[in-house]
């Protein structure tokens, strides 16, 4: 980040209508969203920017504090002020598909695949998957998912392996275990329930997330239903706390009228 990124920052003539502080905040707004300040980058000293830009510390300080408590600016004591990590956003309450998702939030999804084999269900598994007694395999595979390249989640998914009989040929460093599903065993994920949990991670946990033992973490677990009401998957998740924020908007229920579903969402920090 240079001195000169800052060149029409601030425009007096607009500072009837929009203060100045407004506009410096918009303007790194603006960098951020254009990728020219990206997540690391070090700010300039508060004080260059008083001097750069002809404007008060106050003044400079106010876009900060603004900056700061949108999540997209952190900063560090004796550090400094960093453009924040991205923030990966996903609704819950919508059919949820992480490669996909993490296109569309313009990351590169990938996947350490820590086991992948075929096995017999534990009772407990074979329930939750209604595996009739003739066919208790399963596909299970283990990832580490990422996005570009670090380290999301950890993740377990079962699959009744005589829905989807020859499944452990595929590589699913890359490819998208949905997407094989669809395409190649007309497995279409219909509803799905999650449940989250708050944890403390181990330490085989906490050293492929790339961070302590015993720090915050969440347990997700996904149970997903094909069309036809079957459950074709059972998925458990562990993620950091520090990466993972859950967000509702609540509706008041107004009697004779249909609710307004709840609106959740799952941000991601990367």
């Amino acid at each position: 980040m240079e001195k000169e990124d800052f060149t029409g920052a601030i425009n007096m003539q607009l500072s009837s209508s929009i203060p100045i502080y407004e506009q410096l905040a918009n303007f790194i707004r603006l960098k951020v969203r254009t990728n020219i300040f990206k997540p690391g980058d070090k700010m300039i000293p508060e004080n260059d920017l008083c001097e750069l830009l002809g404007i008060s510390r106050t003044t400079v300080r106010q876009a900060m504090e603004l900056l700061v408590d949108e999540g997209l600016i952190i900063r560090y004591r004796r550090k400094g002020s960093f453009i924040a990590e991205a923030k990966m956003k996903r609704p819950l309450n919508n059919l949820y598909n992480f490669s996909a998702n993490m296109r569309e939030l313009h990351a590169i999804p990938s996947s350490v695949i820590l086991n992948q084999e075929i096995i017999a269900a534990h009772a407990d598994l074979a329930e939750i998957l209604q595996l009739p007694t003739t066919h208790p395999e399963v596909f299970q595979l283990d990832r580490l998912r990422c996005a570009d390249e670090r380290p999301v989640l950890i993740e377990r998914t079962s699959i009744p392996y005589y829905l989807c009989p020859g499944i452990e040929q595929y590589d699913f460093t890359m490819t998208s275990l949905y997407q094989v599903l669809s395409q190649n065993y007309a497995l279409n994920l219909y509803h799905a329930t999650e449940t989250i949990a708050a944890v403390l991670l181990r330490e085989d946990e906490a050293k492929l997330l790339r961070c302590r033992a015993r720090d915050a973490g969440y347990k997700i677990t996904r149970i997903s239903h094909l069309d036809t009401g079957f459950v074709y998957e059972y998925t458990h998740s562990i993620t950091r706390a520090d990466m993972c924020e859950f967000q509702m908007e609540l509706y008041r229920t107004v009697p004779g009228k249909a609710n307004i579903s709840d609106n959740i969402q799952r941000n991601i920090t990367l």
